[in-house]
């Protein structure tokens, strides 16, 4: 996997070089450049897998670079570092479809933590790009066909799925920004901007939603319900159901049974 950095000011970009830890990602090359134009002519020269860059390089910037790169090469990895919080900034990246964010200055392991994320995102779409072209190979095309591509889906989506997945686990926001190669904070950040609900609130929203389908549905014992959407509590279980429908469990199941009479 290559890397190329990118920031009007050589010391920031020769600190990166020297203070992250490449070959522990493992990254094969770094590669730098000092304007938006010399970055240019890395992309043409090099195969690059993650851009970390900076956003304002007078002339131009860095969102210019992106969608650059993004019209000439497909799968590049982009993470922006900035000394700029402006929201509108952040909107911009995530605009761009930016892998993350970074408010600089941030510490060498923050950016070598993203790297790595970045780094197993690469990995999922190369290894997507391989099955693909097997599936093909083998005419297995149309069946592929029936489930998006998970490098097309956003990271939004990728979340989503990973929960709908994953009722049965007491599901964090840590493991499900891990799973999907993505910072928690900015995981949260873009969840609420893009849903308008926390990312919190969507999770305890699937896993009733599955607990109600299950009482409806099934006649599987009521605390043993709790326990297939991610709940070990049964009384905590039964608190947070009664919160969301205003019935507890037994009361919902009783009436959706009755409704069928």
């Amino acid at each position: 996997m290559n890397v190329l950095i990118v920031d009007d000011q050589p010391e920031v970009v020769e600190s990166m070089v020297t203070g992250v830890n490449w070959k522990k990602i493992p990254v094969e090359q770094v590669f730098t450049a000092y304007s938006v134009k010399e970055a240019q002519s890395v992309f043409e020269r090099e195969r690059i897998d993650v851009l970390l860059c900076d956003i304002e390089m007078p002339p131009t910037n860095g969102f210019a670079l992106l969608r650059w790169a993004q019209e000439r090469f497909s799968g590049v990895v982009c993470i922006f570092l900035s000394a700029h919080a402006e929201f509108e900034y952040a909107q911009e990246a995530v605009k761009l479809g930016s892998f993350d964010y970074i408010l600089q200055p941030a510490p060498y392991a923050e950016i070598e933590a993203a790297v790595e994320r970045a780094a197993g995102k690469v990995r999922e779409a190369e290894n997507q790009r391989r099955y693909n072209a097997y599936a093909k190979y083998r005419g297995e095309d149309e069946s592929a066909e029936k489930e998006p591509d998970k490098t097309e889906q956003t990271p939004i989506q990728r979340a989503m799925t990973y929960i709908r997945r994953n009722i049965d686990k007491d599901l964090s926001r840590a493991e499900i920004a891990d799973a999907i190669y993505l910072n928690p904070e900015y995981l949260s950040r873009l969840f609420k901007k893009e849903t308008g609900a926390s990312l919190n609130d969507y999770i305890v929203t699937e896993k009733m939603r599955a607990a109600q389908s299950l009482l409806s549905d099934t006649n599987i014992p009521v605390s043993l319900i709790a326990t297939k959407v991610g709940y070990s509590n049964f009384s905590y279980f039964s608190q947070v159901f009664k919160k969301y429908t205003g019935m507890s469990p037994v009361e919902y199941r009783a009436a959706k049974r009755r409704s069928k009479l």
